[in-house]
């Protein structure tokens, strides 16, 4: 097994708001790695580039792998260009020589300005902080010659136990072996000795490793199936009501670089409150991430990334291949997690464009080129209008009865029973109906009971809560959202409350609100 070497560490750092030529680059200070260097600091709300510098000893073939980079990045070896990538929050992974063995200089020039071109994957409007920086983590192999590339197992019949089994190898033969027993020969389907099956009760894992004679590795996965069955979401072959929330990976002071024992604590505690599933909006998540959620027991709708993009962008051939490919690059990524149950892309898109069933077909295609064992679905806002829904699997609905577009100062409650009396009205029957979206804006320590006060959020929510969990034809509702998030939106930093999306249950440190004290014991009421 080739040693992975990690280069996470100060690196040498410049920043400039207009482009350099990298022998005009003079470094004058440091920057960690992972980390974004525009969420605290001297250079905090800056935009413009970043140079990263370090040197590595290593030579002949190798993979470098960085986990995530924002917006978008050049990244150099030895001063030669060996990839340009627009594709903020995915994993970019890099096989290529490295040159004779010694000492090499990797550079990356990471650029948070904002591109408005339909052609770009993040864009201003977008209604999230786009940060600056190397998100997370950067690794660097020397691999042998017939090196594995990728490994992937994927359930196939979780009744018997069965696995298919892919290998993306150099050496012609493989062998494998569960859990630390026998090594056998690897098969295109395998059975799983003394199976377990994964659920969020019993978040069972199995092992495999993989031999090829020069290069060994190992993956973990689960089994479980997530189907549809008589309009319901289900998993293995039961009906589950989805109790949710979305959640962006963002901290006060680390901005998309949050560290691990800070997003460990944020699943715990979404977890231990009763909640069985997160939507990482809006964007793909980190392995770190969805290790945890494998392992607690999570479920998780992951996305690329996509957040209200317009006509103009959707028809446009450069933002549809990039969509594409970002989209296969998360599923190739995820895709022995068992926690990921749904696939979803472009959230809140101009879906009502009949133009848009071109991107919509083609970012479903390359999802079941990659893997036919998981629902696919995007989140939609235009009720009644969408015509993208036939094509995917889950009827999934952004709404905010009693908030958006209503001049009620205090919480009605016949608002919500109206709302998803018509959404259902309008959802194929047997398609499952998902609150994708769904929340008011509180203000912490506001308790006037009127809008922006935490006691509005608690009433509208748990108002949500109980007609859910009541309504056998809904399969469930993700709240909107975790935490408090910022925003570099110019209108909706005018609009809200400190340039934040205020609609988070916990604010940005996750001091938790009423809403959450009250959905947290209406679930702990329910188990």
């Amino acid at each position: 097994m080739a040693k992975i070497e990690s280069l996470d560490s100060l690196w040498d750092f410049k920043f400039s708001e207009t482009e350099l030529a990298l022998e005009e680059i003079v470094f004058d200070s440091k920057q960690p790695v992972p980390g974004c260097f525009d969420a605290s600091g001297e250079h905090r709300y800056r935009r413009g580039i970043g140079y990263y510098r370090r040197t590595v000893r290593c030579g002949g073939l190798v993979r470098l792998t960085i986990g995530a980079l924002g917006l978008r990045a050049g990244i150099y070896w030895d001063a030669k260009p060996i990839r340009r990538t627009q594709r903020a929050y995915s994993r970019e992974v890099l096989i290529f020589d490295s040159g004779a063995a010694g000492e090499h200089e990797l550079l990356i020039a990471v650029d948070n300005r904002y591109d408005e071109a339909p052609s770009s994957l993040f864009r201003r409007d977008y209604d999230f902080y786009g940060y600056g920086g190397i998100y997370r983590s950067v690794t660097l192999e020397e691999l042998p010659k017939d090196f594995i590339e990728s490994v992937q197992v994927i359930p196939e019949d979780i009744a018997e136990g069965t696995v298919r089994v892919k290998i993306n190898s150099a050496a012609e033969h493989c062998k494998v072996a569960f859990d630390g027993g026998a090594w056998v020969d690897c098969a295109p389907v395998m059975r799983v000795p003394d199976f377990k099956l994964w659920s969020p009760d019993s978040p069972n894992l199995h092992r495999m490793a993989v031999d090829n004679g020069s290069d060994r590795t190992e993956v973990v996965f689960g089994l479980r199936r997530a189907d549809v069955r008589d309009g319901c979401f289900c998993l293995n072959g039961k009906p589950l009501k989805i109790f949710g929330v979305n959640r962006h990976n963002a901290y006060p002071g680390f901005g998309a670089a949050v560290p691990l024992e800070k997003l460990e604590q944020d699943l715990r505690m979404i977890k231990e409150a009763g909640f069985n599933t997160i939507r990482g909006s809006h964007y793909p998540q980190s392995e770190e991430m969805l290790t945890l959620c494998d392992r607690l027991g999570l479920l998780v709708w992951e996305e690329s990334l996509g957040w209200g993009d317009q006509a103009e962008a959707l028809t446009n051939p450069v933002f549809i291949s990039e969509q594409c490919e970002q989209t296969r690059q998360m599923v190739q990524k995820s895709i022995n997690h068992p926690s990921v149950v749904i696939w979803g892309f472009l959230n809140e898109a101009e879906t009502k464009d009949s133009r848009a069933r071109q991107i919509v077909s083609a970012l479903v295609r390359t999802i079941r080129a990659e893997d036919t064992s998981r629902l696919i679905s995007y989140a939609t806002m235009f009720r009644g209008k969408d015509v993208c829904m036939d094509l995917v699997d889950i009827a999934a609905y952004n709404t905010y009865p009693g908030w958006g577009g209503t001049a009620n100062l205090f919480f009605d409650p016949a608002v919500v029973e109206r709302d998803f009396e018509e959404l259902m009205g309008i959802t194929p029957p047997e398609k499952p109906f998902l609150i994708s979206e769904i929340g008011a804006g509180a203000l912490i320590g506001t308790h006037h009971r009127r809008r922006w006060s935490e006691e509005y959020q608690a009433e509208l929510l748990a108002c949500v809560f109980e007609y859910v969990r009541k309504n056998p034809r809904c399969s469930g509702v993700i709240v909107w959202q975790f935490c408090d998030t910022e925003t570099d939106n110019n209108i909706r930093v005018l609009e809200r409350p400190r340039g934040f999306n205020n609609k988070g249950i916990v604010d940005e440190y996750r001091r938790p609100k009423l809403a959450w004290l009250q959905l947290e014991a209406m679930l702990k009421a329910s188990e």
